[in-house]
C-alpha cells in the first residue's frame, strides 16, 4: 500500500482518484479503464486484454492499483482481472504457417499420419493440412520422399 493513496478501488470495478493523479497515471488507468468522470474509471474487460494482447504484463495493472490504493483491492476486482489474466493466457501464437490443400481427403490422411510428415503438419478439415512456415522447407523433403511435390505458390 502506499504512503498517501491516490486512488480507491472500488467493488463496482470503478477506481476513484481521491487525489489529483499525475497524467502517467491517468494515462495507465485510461489503459485499463474507460473514463467515466474526472476522477472516475471503470476497468473494462475489453481493455485489459487489448493491453495484454498487446505485451503488457498481466499482473501490471494489479501491481499499479494496489501501490496506488487506500486498502487491498475488493475481492470483485481481485477476480476479475484473475478471470481476465486467466483467459488472455488460454490462446498462444505458434507463428506464421501455410495452409496446403491436397486433392482429396485420402491424399491429406496419407500425409497428416506419416511417421515423418505428422509432426510437420496439422490436418485443418478434411482436404486442408497447417504447416508452420519454420517446418516449410523439411515439409516439402519430406512430401518428395514420399513422392508427391508442393509447387511454390502461385503456380
Amino acid at each position: 500500500m502506499a504512503a498517501t493513496a491516490a486512488v480507491r478501488v472500488l467493488p463496482n470495478l470503478e477506481v476513484v482518484a481521491v487525489e489529483s493523479l499525475p497524467v502517467a497515471d491517468a494515462i495507465v488507468l485510461e489503459t485499463y479503464a474507460e473514463r467515466a468522470s474526472d476522477r472516475v474509471w471503470t476497468l473494462r474487460r475489453d481493455k485489459y486484454l487489448a493491453a495484454v494482447a498487446s505485451g503488457q504484463a498481466d499482473d501490471e495493472i494489479v501491481r499499479f492499483l494496489a501501490a496506488r490504493s487506500h486498502a487491498d483491492l475488493p475481492a470483485a476486482v481481485t477476480a476479475f482481472f484473475q478471470d481476465a489474466a486467466a483467459d488472455a493466457r488460454r490462446l498462444r501464437d505458434l507463428g506464421p504457417a501455410r495452409v496446403i490443400e491436397c486433392q482429396d481427403a485420402a491424399l491429406a490422411a496419407l500425409i497428416a499420419n506419416d511417421r515423418r510428415l505428422r509432426k510437420l503438419s496439422w490436418r485443418c478439415g478434411e482436404r486442408h493440412l497447417i504447416v508452420p512456415t519454420a517446418a516449410e522447407a523439411q515439409f516439402r523433403k519430406g512430401l518428395h520422399d514420399l513422392g508427391y511435390a508442393l509447387p511454390s505458390p502461385g503456380q
